[in-house]
């Protein structure tokens, strides 16, 4: 044979076996970094809270061919609202109560259901309403742990739905409750506890064994009576910030009710805290400073619960602009070099920088409309803004921006590692609030005022694209419903989120643009979540009414439409998806009230009574709950003046977790009467295009 011809033959053989070599390492190389299955464990998918995925499968080149993979009605009356968590194929989603709901992430499938015994005998209004109410759940080792609204926590296997263990946090039968989600970090899972913005206790929260329930530690998040010794020289510093004789007047309770943040890195707890109460400055004492820590930034040892630091937000705060929301820890680029910071987005409509080892403040703006404060100092704090003080203007009220929920609140913010771009889920809710001589707090809320007749802002939702090194906007979007769902990033470039109305939507990470929309039945509150299972990259979300937030009958309004007030469904999402939308909810009109529209003057009365003792925490401004647990008002009033007596009253539903108000008199209770039928006729009518007749302030 010629040896030049076998050279060749050799030199070709050569070429082809490294040729295929490379393929081969390149395929291997595009295996590795697509991984075939993944988990979202932990809330937000990173003790950061940052609600990204390094994910890439689903992206901006191939949304559009997103479909729906499966969908199923989960056992339970309420909408959901937590962020889903998936681990070994497996999706779990909380509910009011303590409930559990793990499923198949490939087709939806049942596989257990764990639902609480509920322990609401004497139980305060705040682990009532709590009862209700549930926004994500923990997953650590090989438990899944929840919270209940009557101030437990509970560890049930997540692969056999039996409880492990069950320990009692704060105490239901004072004015406590929970409704946030546990946080976990260092063999430890966190929860904190709502009093409802009543005042009437001290929040604080507590950290325990996560695999026994232990408990560890407790961090008291306002003094306590100052005719006492305080626990340590931390509470002591506090007590000297709430003004002379303050403890007759005003009791925190800076709640810690959502917001807690694991900072791995540092082995800190970074929690946010709620306001002070009465709402009203004028109501609490005259010398008042900072209030500690109530409307603060705190940051505590992970192992012992010690302070380390706090950023105070709002002083003198009158409008409940909560830091109880938004926490984030990120590594960012400032002055040319990597820093570790705490990211707050709370409600008072700015976004702050905080350095997460000293929670020294590095630099805050307002990323919507605000008109509170007249802007920032250098250090952090608000230059105030004398006229929208309601309780101290000539007026003895004001339009707020943001309203008194925030232009952010639970809703989950998302952030791109990459290009250190946060991304907002914002809310403009143009509120009136003003003084009251009877109402809850000293005050009362109009949440519907950018509705009326000439308001110079109205009602809308956005997502904000944020800058935080820059403190700029680099795009926004705009929505007609002002509040919707939380946010998930992708590495594909992708932003989703869901709306009130019933959409699943994917927005371009860089531009904004949206690139794919689905109708998809139900309202979103929720954060999605996405995970590799088998090569495929799912994208979970609940649906339905929302009630398992109080907002969401609070301002029904807003929170969702009577189309896209559906059973509580989780849906899951893949490329090429076939599967047919559920259903749509049927819209149902007011049915004719009981009784015939009564004295407006007597409604106006029993609408300060409503007002007065919260009803709307639960039932909804107007009455207008959505669901059925509490009853929508307008739809299902009491048929006479002596049903209202034996439910409000007596009590005669308090096991079902309608506490009865024995202290209303007589002509309160005909006053109450009056108005949710005044508001139940003013429903029907409007639902045969009829305009309706305030019974308002």
């Amino acid at each position: 044979m010629n040896n030049k011809k076998l050279a060749w033959e050799g030199q070709g053989m050569r070429w082809i076996l490294s040729t295929l070599g490379l393929l081969i390492a390149a395929a291997s190389l595009s295996a590795a970094s697509t991984p075939r299955s993944t988990d979202w464990d932990l809330l937000g998918n990173s003790s950061e809270m940052q609600h990204h995925s390094d994910l890439t499968a689903i992206n901006t080149g191939n949304v559009v061919n997103l479909g729906l993979a499966w969908s199923v009605d989960l056992p339970t009356e309420t909408g959901l609202v937590g962020n889903p968590l998936i681990k070994d194929g497996i999706v779990f989603q909380s509910g009011p109560g303590g409930a559990i709901f793990a499923n198949d992430v490939r087709t939806g499938k049942q596989l257990w259901t764990y639902l609480a015994e509920p322990k609401i005998d004497d139980a305060s209004l705040a682990a009532l309403i709590s009862h209700q109410t549930s926004r994500g759940l923990a997953l650590q080792g090989s438990n899944v742990i929840v919270a209940t609204g009557d101030c437990r926590l509970i560890a049930v296997g997540q692969k056999t739905g039996k409880k492990s263990w069950e320990v009692q946090s704060c105490n239901p039968k004072e004015m406590y409750g929970i409704t946030g989600a546990p946080r976990v970090g260092g063999g430890l899972v966190f929860i904190g506890n709502s009093c409802m913005d009543t005042g009437m206790s001290r929040g604080f929260v507590e950290a325990f064994d996560a695999a026994t329930g232990q408990r560890r530690w407790r961090f008291y998040t306002t003094p306590g009576d100052p005719a006492k010794p305080q626990e340590d020289a931390v509470q002591d510093m506090a007590a000297k910030t709430w003004g002379t004789d303050w403890w007759g007047k005003a009791h925190g309770c800076a709640s810690v009710w959502d917001a807690m943040t694991y900072d791995e890195k540092l082995d800190q707890l970074v929690i946010g805290t709620g306001g002070p109460a009465p709402w009203p400055v004028n109501q609490r004492a005259s010398d008042a400073g900072d209030e500690l820590f109530t409307n603060s930034i705190v940051a505590l040892d992970a192992k012992t619960g010690a302070y380390k630091w706090h950023f105070k937000q709002v002083p003198h705060d009158g409008w409940n602009y909560e830091a109880a929301m938004g926490i984030m820890i990120a590594d960012l680029p400032i002055d040319g070099k990597a820093q570790h910071v705490v990211l707050s987005v709370p409600k008072n409509g700015f976004t702050y920088v905080l350095d997460a080892a000293t929670g020294k403040f590095i630099s805050g703006k307002n990323y919507v409309d605000v008109n509170w404060t007249k802007g920032l100092d250098g250090n952090g704090r608000p230059i105030p803004e004398p006229a929208t003080m309601y309780w101290q203007n000539s007026e003895q009220k004001a339009i707020m921006m943001p309203s008194t929920m925030g232009s952010h609140g639970w809703e989950a913010l998302a952030f791109d590692p990459s290009t250190h771009l946060l991304y907002i889920p914002a809310m403009t809710i143009p509120t009136e609030i003003g003084m009251a001589k009877k109402g809850h707090n000293g005050i009362y809320m109009d949440f519907y005022a950018g509705d009326a007749p000439g308001a110079p802002v109205k009602p809308y939702s956005e997502i904000v694209a944020w800058d935080p090194v820059t403190q700029s906007a680099k795009w926004r979007t705009r929505g007609v419903m002002p509040i919707n769902g939380g946010l998930l990033h992708t590495a594909g470039g992708l932003v989703f989120e869901g709306t009130a109305d019933g959409k699943f939507e994917a927005y371009d990470a860089a531009s904004g643009k949206l690139l794919w929309s689905a109708r998809v039945g139900g309202a979103i509150r929720a954060a999605p979540s996405t995970v590799m299972l088998n090569g495929e990259q799912y994208i979970l979300v609940p649906t339905g009414n929302g009630a398992a937030s109080s907002t969401a009958s609070y301002v029904s309004r807003y929170t969702s439409t009577p189309e896209a007030r559906t059973p509580p469904r989780l849906l899951a999402f893949k490329l090429g998806g076939k599967a047919k939308y559920p259903a749509f909810a049927k819209f149902e009109p007011t049915p004719l009230p009981p009784q015939p529209r009564p004295n407006a003057e007597l409604a106006h009365d029993g609408y300060k009574v409503f007002k007065a003792n919260a009803c709307s925490a639960c039932h909804g401004a107007g009455g207008a709950a959505v669901g059925n647990r509490p009853p929508n008002l307008n739809k299902m009033p009491p048929v006479d003046l002596a049903m209202l007596r034996t439910v409000v009253k007596d009590g005669a539903l308090a096991p079902n977790g309608m506490p009865g108000f024995k202290d209303l008199s007589d002509s309160e209770l005909e006053a109450l009467y009056a108005y949710i039928i005044s508001e139940a006729w003013n429903a029907y009518d409007i639902d045969r295009g009829k305009p309706p007749v305030s019974s308002a302030h």
